[in-house]
């Protein structure tokens, strides 16, 4: 999914900040042929405020109006008032080929999709505009193989350079969100079998003990007397199999009920397929423009790098900024004395090191060394201590 750039495992929770602040649309194109659930508690929270929200337009009325259009609502109170029922759904959003679940489960952090994650990665589908000021510099330095004349042209490069690579790390977080988009619906629309989810959550039917066949004889073991004063103290196998019985049933019905939306969807599901393809195609086709501008940026930005007086090996922010430190502070005045000073101040780094893991090194040793003369220097004042005594006596 989307959701590995939100540093998150699949949260499949909309909370009520989402639900408040954006669209069911909105956020129903981040689950195109996946699951969603909802909370039980969100949900309540949502209709409570719902109910004081005139605005017939905002979001939180939307999805009031997207619950009741996918029947959820119709067993809102039974699910509410009943114990034995955790998660009901499968509710089914044919335009998205979502599958909507409503549970009693409290999620965690992780799991909750909340509108700074949503917002997270809309930006993340925007493609950022090219930077001005590193496109005018593209173009003055597109074939220009020439020297720095000074160093204030020196600078410059530098300045863009740090510019560029900040501009590429950035448009990178894009590229791989729009290649990840992209796979996502090409794999959609290459799906021939495409279908809704099956119901899932069939209930298992309980299974009733075997009675115990009577003994022939008029004997009454001496295990059975004991096994029947156990029992008395439990619950008896029958009224434990018709309780799981019971249990069976409500869930069987809630089943029966997601099957029957299920058959709804199948019967008119070549339309909402075909529907789901063009939104599939329409997404891959924006999706392929805003890579294809990225790119372009991107070019722009590799090139700047490419053309720069700074060879690639010393292309990063920290050294970037470390040669433009040594040029504006006079301790060198062109890129040779920069790369000469930077490569002199890493070897001299690399001895210090060196010489403080020797020091390290040998501060251990003579720790361990102190420690056996200690020892050994107890050992010997108890052996004479030992010896004084045996002569005394």
């Amino acid at each position: 999914m989307f959701f590995t750039f939100l540093n998150k495992d699949e949260p499949r929770f909309p909370d009520i900040s989402l639900i408040s602040g954006y669209y069911p649309d909105e956020v129903l194109t981040y689950f195109y042929n996946s699951q969603m659930f909802i909370s039980l508690s969100t949900f309540l929270e949502m209709k409570e405020i719902a109910a004081n929200n005139t605005d017939a337009g905002a979001p939180i009325r939307e999805w009031e109006v997207f619950f009741s259009e996918i029947e959820l609502e119709s067993d809102l109170d039974n699910f509410i008032n009943n114990d034995y029922l955790h998660t009901i759904g499968p509710y089914y959003y044919p335009m998205t080929n979502t599958c909507i679940y409503l549970t009693k489960e409290i999620p965690s952090t992780d799991e909750i999709f909340n509108a700074e994650d949503l917002s997270t990665l809309r930006s993340l589908e925007q493609i950022p505009e090219q930077n001005p000021e590193l496109y005018t510099y593209y173009k003055s330095r597109k074939n220009n193989k020439k020297p720095a004349r000074n160093e204030s042209e020196l600078i410059k490069d530098i300045d863009m350079c740090l510019l560029a690579l900040k501009e590429v790390e950035k448009l990178n977080r894009h590229i791989n969100f729009l290649n990840k988009y992209l796979e996502k619906r090409y794999n959609l629309v290459q799906q021939e079998e495409l279908k809704p989810m099956e119901p899932d959550n069939i209930p298992e039917k309980p299974v009733k003990e075997e009675e115990i066949i009577p003994n022939k004889t008029n004997l009454i073991p001496f295990s059975r007397i004991v096994s029947r004063k156990k029992k008395s103290s439990e619950k008896e196998p029958e009224s434990r199999y018709n309780y799981e019985m019971k249990v069976y049933i409500i869930r069987y019905r809630e089943y029966e009920k997601a099957c029957d939306r299920y058959k709804n969807v199948l019967e008119n599901w070549s339309r909402y397929r075909e529907n789901l393809m063009k939104n599939c195609f329409r997404d891959i086709e924006i999706a392929e423009q805003k890579l294809k501008s990225c790119q372009k940026c991107l070019k722009v930005y590799n090139t700047i790098l490419a053309k720069s007086y700074v060879h690639s090996n010393y292309q990063d922010i920290q050294t970037l900024k470390t040669f433009r430190k040594y040029l504006e502070t006079g301790r060198a005045q062109n890129l040779q004395e920069c790369m000469n000073l930077f490569e002199e101040e890493c070897h001299w780094l690399e001895i210090k090191a060196s010489q403080e893991r020797i020091e390290n090194t040998i501060y251990f040793l003579q720790g361990a060394n102190d420690n056996y003369r200690f020892a050994s220097n107890n050992i010997d004042r108890i052996i004479k201590n030992t010896q004084e005594k045996v002569q005394g006596t």
